[in-house]
């Protein structure tokens, strides 16, 4: 993931670690103060998968305009690692190959029979590592200065969202092998209205992303009580 300065943002201190039967986790609960700031960090505009690294222009957009509000800022928008096409497959990957393992290795099957099993399991895992790469490229979560967004789809776009003013409470949690990966999830647990948990799934760098999105709702929320107050 590269990102490109938009606006300055201000970075937060390192979300605590929590064990837990995920692996860590980095928990933020809104209870309308302010967060910690240890420096000021700007916030990016992301054109890839990568890094947080300042390589491309801002005016780079994932996610279709349409899909915005009227005089809606997008903040940040990215694509989920490459890693996420290799886990979300894998599953189907796995019985694929156990497939073509079990062709090679039983000597009593006939030779025609392992012929289609090769083939067959080699399908499997072509048709089911296509597939996860179209998942990956319809993939496109987005920050803006009123809501977290997730889009998916190809062909047929789907849009989850939540607004900034509905999100109770944000975490990062990573298994084990998203540890070792360097990626994890950023859940968003949103108030009683909804009753309803949004997930950015296999981000790079999930503990950098967090800190901003904490930070953009800390401050949504503060403008939005603001004005009411007038």
């Amino acid at each position: 993931m590269a990102f490109r300065p938009v606006v300055e943002e201000p970075a937060l201190r390192p979300p605590v670690d929590v064990g837990g039967s995920q692996g860590p986790v980095a928990d933020h609960r809104f209870s309308g103060q302010s967060p910690g700031v240890a420096s000021a960090k700007p916030g990016f505009a992301l054109a890839e998968p990568g890094g947080l690294e300042e390589s491309v222009p801002a005016r780079v957009r994932i996610i279709a305009p349409s899909l915005l509000l009227p005089a809606e800022i997008v903040i940040f928008e990215f694509k989920p690692s490459l890693w996420y096409a290799v886990l979300v497959s894998a599953p189907i990957v796995a019985v694929g190959l156990c497939l073509v393992i079990l062709a090679y290795t039983v000597k009593e099957l006939p030779s025609a029979l392992r012929q289609w099993g090769v083939v067959i399991g080699v399908g499997v895992i072509g048709l089911r590592a296509a597939v996860a790469l179209l998942q990956w490229l319809g993939r496109t979560y987005v920050l803006t200065d009123r809501r977290v967004l997730t889009q998916s789809g190809v062909f047929d776009v789907h849009v989850e969202c939540a607004g900034l003013e509905e999100i109770e409470n944000t975490f990062v949690a990573q298994a084990a092998a998203q540890r070792l990966l360097g990626i994890g999830t950023l859940f968003f647990r949103c108030g009683p209205a909804r009753h309803d948990t949004m997930a950015w799934e296999h981000v790079r760098r999930p503990r950098d992303v967090h800190a901003h999105v904490v930070a953009q709702i800390e401050r949504w929320k503060r403008s939005q009580s603001m004005t009411k107050a007038v």
